[in-house]
């Protein structure tokens, strides 16, 4: 039997929020173990002033003995869900943790805050994880409703290689979703990406057990593409986007705009992302 590992990161102790929420629905859906990672951020950037040292360490002190307390809450939401996994407490830098951790774990979750800048997008922490840990993440924004997690999934598909890691890293949550709907925008990147090999998209699907509609997408200019994903999530009720993440680069993302920066931006809907 193959088991599915998650990982959650969490920067804060409140499980009530989104990011925790998504966490145990999709472990719930996947039969899959659910660990989380606390991590208290120490960033290099603490030790520039050396007056400040002492302060940041014993803030950080204080913060990791505070969620090493909590490790019996998360037992229990575990055991009240039917679900295995621990409680790890560690500090440091969240991206360089979290992408050490990762490389044992199939997906990663963690909270993006749409209130908090991440800008410029793709520089900030989730972003950075996304690139450093080679590992799909499941990107939470905070202010997502998240009644449910991977019964309703809009597939964003573009052709690119960073399309294709995410739509074989969802595998397993679209063998078990109720609903996939899969936006093809590829022909608008035929002469710039590479694309699946023949016989296609259609055939892979059907070998890995997968229904889904199809529909091909015409977004226009690459700028409009992001905006038409997210509407066509709201009109499905998608519980879950599978996308690629910057298949163009960050800064070209940054000048000229692009789907990923602008759900990074705008999204209330958790995405499944992959670099």
């Amino acid at each position: 039997m193959t088991t599915i590992d998650l990982l959650l990161h969490l920067d804060h102790l409140d499980l009530a929020v989104a990011a925790p929420r998504a966490a145990l629905g999709l472990a719930l859906r996947l039969g899959a173990r659910l660990d989380a990672l606390y991590v208290a951020d120490l960033p290099a950037t603490a030790f520039s002033l050396p007056e400040a040292v002492p302060v940041q360490l014993e803030e950080t002190q204080r913060r990791v003995a505070e969620a090493q307390a909590h490790e019996g809450v998360w037992r229990q939401t575990l055991e009240t869900h039917g679900l295995t996994g621990v409680w790890r407490v560690s500090q440091g830098d969240t991206v360089q943790t979290v992408s050490q951790a990762a490389s044992g774990y199939d997906f990663v979750v963690m909270e993006r805050s749409q209130q908090r800048s991440d800008a410029p997008v793709g520089f900030g922490s989730v972003s950075r994880s996304v690139f450093a840990s080679g590992r799909p993440v499941l990107v939470v924004p905070d202010l997502a409703p998240v009644a449910s997690i991977g019964a309703k999934v809009l597939v964003a598909w573009n052709g690119s290689r960073e399309s294709a890691l995410a739509l074989a890293a969802a595998v397993p949550i679209l063998q078990k979703a109720e609903e996939v709907h899969i936006l093809d925008g590829s022909e608008m990147n035929a002469d710039l990406l590479p694309v699946l090999p023949p016989p296609g998209l259609v055939d892979w699907l059907q070998r890995h057990g997968i229904r889904a509609r199809i529909d091909t997408i015409d977004a226009g200019p690459s700028h409009a593409a992001g905006p038409a994903v997210l509407d066509a999530a709201h009109a499905q009720g998608a519980d879950m986007i599978v996308m690629g993440a910057w298949s163009r680069s960050r800064l070209a993302q940054m000048v000229l705009g692009g789907t990923t920066r602008h759900l990074f931006m705008h999204g209330d809907v958790p995405m499944l992302v992959a670099h």
